[in-house]
């Protein structure tokens, strides 16, 4: 069982310092002017450094088109890089995480630290939460969609008009096993580098050409669910147990022309569903996986099935050099306009980020979160209430030959500030304090307050058969609340028994403590 340290003591503010201009000539080829028109009193251009995939320039345009509202005359030059994670598209991420190299991330921070990049633009559920020393991570603009999504093969006119004379691809897998690769994430987490289709089990009822499938719920035992996430992996397995776990890589094109393969043998794929809409292609989600456990007809799954995100998902974040001045004035508000930094987006994120660190999670962890603000609770002056309530289950029933689950267990616990403590420590997000009163032409933006945030998370085995989840909600109302929440929701979780489910995870604990995250 992993050790939970102590809370951090508050930061000191780092040493500041004014990054220098970076040279005319960067190392990286391809760089790409966004922007054009020039600043008469400053004429430096922010140099964004970014990977190199339709995604990743795709979410450099979100943010520049925030910074062209902070600063329309603000020129701007995108540095796309190859990173170590977009050049090896086979092996499975379990097995490059143990190289204890961060994947996306490592090349472009070097070209920070130089100095011939001024930013980093990430999915920031791809930034490790132990970021290099001299580098921070700030979460810009607002969050995306953060639902996991299924995606479906586009079936073959073939198949839609005559689907006995279609050839069936788990078929010509079969033909194609012997002698050849069968890959598929085990229960060790591995798999191996070339996957290959797998045969699925005839159904005494298939689908029916006129109704494809549109749910997981919908297809037949020994389906091929393509994902390269093991905590994708492990909940598919626990909700799903009867369908087959398959490794895919590549960026987001490439998938989709995976699943497009009949050849390749992948009847659906799980996808972060924020990058399938920034990319324009969200009329091939067929599926939301919903944090509350709920399929699209209503059904609800039973307790620890439920399919949470992973930490940071649907938002973008931005690295930026310590004490760097030019660039964190940038992302500031003006004249009572929001910046690029929304706060409940930023609070949340850092809860979530602070879980996973506490729990020495990454990539090679199923750990799942989902984050909602309470809209309805009050601070009324009497006090402010902090609840947390979890839940432990372990082999479902509907494993085959499994044990009956364990009892699940409820625990409660309150803490509560007196009515002067609350008054001055956590004001009602509708009434200004007096000794910091915003200013007065600053229309009232809720994403900009303080309010109750409420964490759901999980920690799942690798094959499923155990989960513990559990929920919290606690007041925050700055950078130092929301990583002491993530903190919290992770002792919660330890305590209720996540502890060995991780330490039962045979890992590099060296890159976990890297803390990369997918």
């Amino acid at each position: 069982m992993p050790d939970i340290p102590p809370l951090p003591p508050s930061e000191n503010s780092p040493p500041t310092f004014t990054s220098t201009p970076p040279p005319d000539a960067l190392q990286s080829s391809g760089a790409v002017t966004t922007t054009t028109q020039s600043i008469p009193d400053s004429p430096r251009t922010l140099h964004i450094g970014t990977r190199a995939s339709a995604l990743a320039l795709a979410q450099v345009t979100l943010f520049t088109s925030i910074l062209s509202t902070l600063h329309p005359a603000l020129p701007t030059k995108t540095v796309p890089i190859s990173v170590a994670g977009d050049r090896d598209k086979t092996t499975n991420l379990h097995t490059l995480a143990q190289t204890g190299k961060s994947l996306w991330t490592e090349e472009l921070e070097v070209l920070l630290l130089k100095g011939e990049i001024d930013c980093i633009v990430h999915s920031l559920k791809d930034v490790p939460t132990k970021v290099v020393e001299g580098c921070e991570v700030k979460i810009v603009g607002e969050r995306g969609e953060r639902r996991d999504c299924v995606v479906f093969r586009k079936r073959s006119a073939l198949e839609d008009e005559d689907p006995a004379s279609a050839t069936d691809p788990h078929e010509d897998s079969a033909r194609q096993e012997e002698g050849g690769t069968v890959t598929s994430v085990e229960a060790t987490g591995k798999t191996d580098d070339e996957p290959s289709p797998r045969k699925k089990q005839k159904t005494s009822a298939p689908v029916s050409s006129s109704s494809p499938p549109q749910r997981l719920a919908d297809l037949p035992p020994g389906s091929v669910v393509g994902t390269s996430s093991i905590r994708r992996s492990a909940m598919i397995r626990r909700r799903y147990p009867s369908l087959r776990i398959q490794d895919v890589r590549g960026n987001i094109g490439t998938r989709l022309r995976k699943l497009d393969d009949p050849a390749l043998g992948f009847d659906c794929l799980i996808l972060a569903a924020a990058g399938i809409q920034r990319l324009g292609l969200g009329d091939r989600i067929s599926e939301w996986l919903n944090p509350s456990g709920e399929d699209e007809a209503g059904a609800s799954e039973r307790e620890g099935k439920s399919m949470l995100h992973a930490v940071g998902q649907g938002a973008v974040g931005l690295e930026v050099r310590e004490g760097d001045e030019w660039v964190h004035g940038l992302l500031e508000g003006r004249d009572g306009q929001r910046g690029a930094v929304v706060k409940r987006v930023s609070w949340e994120c850092q809860a979530e980020r602070s879980l996973l660190r506490t729990l020495e999670g990454g990539c090679s962890v199923p750990v799942g979160v989902s984050c909602s603000w309470d809209e309805e609770e009050k601070v009324t002056g009497a006090k402010t209430t902090t609840a947390s309530s979890l839940s432990s289950s372990s082999s479902p029933s509907d494993i085959p030959n499994a044990p009956a689950p364990a009892p699940s267990t409820q625990v409660e616990a309150h803490s509560s500030t007196s009515a002067e403590t609350a008054d001055t420590s956590h004001p009602h997000p509708t009434s200004a304090s007096s000794s910091n009163p915003p200013p007065p032409t600053a229309p009232f933006d809720p994403q900009m307050q303080p309010g109750t945030l409420h964490i759901h998370a999980s920690v799942t085995s690798v094959d499923g058969t155990e989960c513990v989840a559990a929920s919290r909600k606690t007041w925050v109302g700055n950078d130092k609340e929301a990583d002491d929440a993530g903190w919290e929701m992770a002792r919660v979780l330890v305590e209720g028994g996540a502890g060995k489910i991780l330490a039962n995870i045979n890992l590099n604990r060296g890159m976990l403590e890297r803390g990369d995250n997918a």
